[in-house]
């Protein structure tokens, strides 16, 4: 009966870490190739916020993700269109300046375009929103490593393991892209 209830305890504690996690990001490809803009936008502009109710942050739902959002990421993810998801950010970020997920993303498709500058900007604005985002913190730290700053990357991977304590693949991301470039440059 013991190791019922210490199952039933574990489980729980695995599916509310897994629940709160959900953030809508995941992993939007990380140190992976890019291989390339697929060709247009789908859909063009955000047009503002997809209906439903809003907190009144900028974010609807519990995931930080509205319905615009979300078919930006799946540009980004799935046709790993960074050109057509970057115009649509900019106009996101516009409307919603409080949401830090749209920060993060503008971020990641500036950086996979090699707008570096723009993409540190973007990050960094996205962290004096939420200054423990675990996705921009490890795709801030994979910048850091792509222009020769590998201490500031470690300083990242730091706050990361601070701050994630279960399931967090953005930490494993990021001390994967170190462990590569660690290697790569005989560190």
């Amino acid at each position: 009966m013991k190791n019922i209830f210490i199952l039933l305890f574990v489980t729980l504690c695995l599916n509310f870490a897994a629940f709160a996690k959900q953030d809508g990001g995941g992993s939007s490809g990380g140190q992976g190739s890019s291989g390339g803009s697929s060709g247009g936008s789908s859909g063009g502009s955000s047009g503002g916020s997809s209906g439903g109710e809003s907190d009144g942050t900028g974010y609807q739902g519990s995931t930080g993700y509205d319905g615009e959002l979300k078919r930006i990421l799946f540009e980004i993810e799935k046709n790993e269109n960074y050109e057509g998801a970057l115009r649509d950010l900019e106009v996101y970020v516009y409307e919603n300046p409080q949401n830090a997920n749209g920060w993060s993303l503008i971020g990641f498709a500036s950086r996979k375009l090699g707008k570096y500058e723009d993409s540190e900007l973007y990050y960094s604005t996205g962290l004096e929103i939420d200054p423990n985002h675990d996705d921009i913190l490890a795709y801030q730290g994979e910048l850091f490593l792509e222009t020769g700053r590998y201490e500031k990357a470690l300083l990242n991977l730091e706050k990361l393991t601070e701050i994630c304590v279960f399931n967090c693949d953005e930490k494993k991301e990021l001390s994967e892209a170190i462990a590569k470039y660690e290697s790569e440059n005989n560190l």
